[in-house]
């Protein structure tokens, strides 16, 4: 009999404890469901707009491959358009802009390139896109320009990409001993690769500055 009263006891404090606390329990649960749920659905949305991206990205090299169509065109400005923060469309921008250059749009290819960079910022990409814009701008005639723009690129791996493009920029404002060193600077990364020196060569030669290492002996 005190084993049955004891247990009933037991049984209204169980219900005491989940009139109190259940309410609280099942909305927990269900905020937690509602989490998991959740990530699950933005982790697969996020999977399925990087697969979009890919698809529409390798469909724009398709046809960017044989040139500047409208095709291409139309479909490099709609990779630019849905996918914005994708790494794909800046390397959409990063093609679109030497499309025009081919076609010697230049102000075209600025706007890709600056594109590019607002939406780059701090990346490899972004040191690419500095350094192409600074090679159109020295093509306009615009070094002083040019070289504010290759100054920008900011990572120390990418600065040392460019070294020829600073000695292009540099022959041009003048500064022809400053300009031998780039140029000596690329060939001796060009001899560590085994690339062909002959053009750096003719580069840092028509300079007409003096070799630092040769004027100290």
């Amino acid at each position: 009999m005190e084993q049955n009263i004891s247990e009933r006891e037991q049984l209204e404090e169980i219900k005491k404890w989940w009139n109190t606390n259940g309410k609280a329990i099942v909305l927990g649960l269900g905020l937690g469901l509602c989490a998991l749920f959740g990530y699950r659905y933005w982790q697969d949305t996020r999977n399925a707009h990087a697969e979009s991206a890919s698809i529409n990205y390798d469909h724009f090299l398709d046809l960017a491959a044989k040139g500047a169509s409208a095709d291409a065109l139309k479909a490099g400005a709609t990779m630019l358009e849905a996918y914005p923060s994708s790494e794909y469309a800046q390397l959409t921008a990063l093609l679109l802009a030497r499309l025009a250059v081919d076609e010697h749009k230049f102000e075209v290819a600025k706007r890709h390139l600056q594109w590019t960079i607002d939406h780059a910022q701090g990346t490899a990409l972004a040191s690419v896109a500095h350094a192409r814009l600074a090679q159109i701008l020295l093509v306009e005639g615009n070094a002083t320009a040019a070289l504010a723009e290759i100054n920008k690129v900011a990572k120390p791996d990418a600065k040392e990409l460019y070294v020829e493009t600073r000695g292009d920029i540099l022959v041009a404002l003048g500064k022809r001993q400053e300009a031998f060193a780039m140029y000596s600077k690329a060939l001796e990364a060009l001899s560590a690769s085994g690339g062909d020196p002959s053009t750096l060569e003719l580069k840092r030669d028509a300079t007409g500055a003096d070799d630092p290492s040769t004027a100290a002996k």
